[in-house]
């Protein structure tokens, strides 16, 4: 990677592009494509969302508009750069050498309130352009904050707003990690604070719930993502927010045992929505490690009542216990890599899943 830092990268980068064919990208993630005049825009909110370009020759160019979230950019497999709310720019990376080369923009941060938007790679001349990178594997995670990697790379446990910010990196989360391993293309929806019925303290984001969002490209807009998605394995991870705080007065739910049969029960039928979706999908209902006995005991109940309604091609899996050294408390690095093993053990066990049923 640049030992320099992102800002003088710009500076020496974001010229006056003389690219102007752009390349064939594959999307890893729910975005709302749209025509805007000039050009075509991929906006996007949910984490880990990337966009990968091969090309032939030396130079290449990158166009955002996006100034609230942070980015990976590699080159051929390997860290090229960050970017830190780059804003609405061209970027033009140069002397990467001739022959052929792979690009990768990859969203590290969590922006619950804001969007962003890529208008794609772009070349020089038609000549130098490459078909897309080809994922016949893909798999998809619903979950929380475990699944964004909120502060998963802080060195502390207690964080302000901006420390959370600048310690998330849903590229090292445990999904994108196995889902690297198999070289298959990940799609994560996940959003730090939800819950399937109830999030965080009951309060937090009070217009959002996990069914709600799920089929929405971008959060306040409730157009779907269009692009081709058929994953072998899907694993739904939710329900920490739901149960980890007592209730309050004001609360729809007057006893833990309501808000247990309304998290089955529209838990069921969340499911049933995904597999209407996702006919040919595996499934996995992940649940918490045995020491968070309601909540864990809440997702056996719903795997139980999924069985018994006619689901056949899903498992339940239970998370390692983690240390929880991130940001407030949550799973770091060193965590999300044992959850990823968790799915990379499961998954090399059973590689059926990968077959198209």
């Amino acid at each position: 990677m640049k030992s320099i830092t992102a800002t003088a990268i710009l500076w020496m980068l974001a010229g006056t592009a003389s690219a102007d064919t752009r390349l064939d990208m594959a999307i890893g993630g729910q975005t709302l494509a749209e025509s805007t005049g000039a050009h075509t825009e991929w906006r996007y909110q949910w984490p880990a969302i990337y966009f990968e370009s091969r090309f032939k020759g030396p130079e290449v160019t990158l166009d955002l508009d996006d100034s609230s979230n942070t980015f990976n950019v590699l080159i051929d497999g390997k860290m090229f750069m960050q970017l830190d709310r780059p804003g609405t720019r061209r970027i033009t990376l140069n002397d990467l050498g001739a022959g052929s080369h792979t690009i990768r923009l990859e969203k590290r941060s969590e922006t619950q309130y804001a969007t962003g938007a890529f208008r794609g790679f772009f070349v020089p001349a038609k000549a130098d352009a490459l078909p897309a990178p080809a994922y016949p594997r893909e798999i998809e995670v619903i979950g929380d904050s475990a699944t964004v990697g909120y502060g998963n790379t802080s060195a502390f446990t207690k964080c302000s707003v901006e420390d959370i910010f600048a310690t998330t990196d849903s590229q090292q989360g445990p999904v994108v990690l196995s889902a690297k391993h198999f070289g298959a293309a990940y799609r994560i929806n996940a959003f730090s604070g939800l819950g399937m019925v109830r999030n965080y303290d009951g309060h937090e984001h009070p217009k959002y719930h996990m069914p709600m969002l799920y089929p929405r490209a971008v959060f306040d807009d409730a157009r779907a993502d269009s692009s081709p998605w058929a994953p072998q394995i899907i694993a739904v991870a939710i329900g920490g927010n739901d149960f980890s705080t007592d209730l309050h007065a004001d609360e729809p739910w007057k006893t833990r045992a309501d808000l247990l049969k309304d998290y089955t029960e529209t838990y069921v039928r969340f499911v049933k929505t995904v597999r209407q979706k996702n006919p040919k999908a595996f499934l996995l209902i992940v649940g918490p490690s045995p020491d968070r006995k309601e909540y864990a005991d809440a997702v056996i109940g719903v795997f139980d009542a999924l069985k018994a309604s006619g689901e056949t091609r899903i498992d339940h899996l239970t998370l390692p216990k983690t240390d929880n050294m991130g940001c407030n408390s949550h799973p770091n690095t060193h965590d999300d890599a044992k959850v990823a093993q968790m799915y990379i053990d499961y998954i090399e066990s059973h590689p059926d899943l990968w077959q198209r049923h």
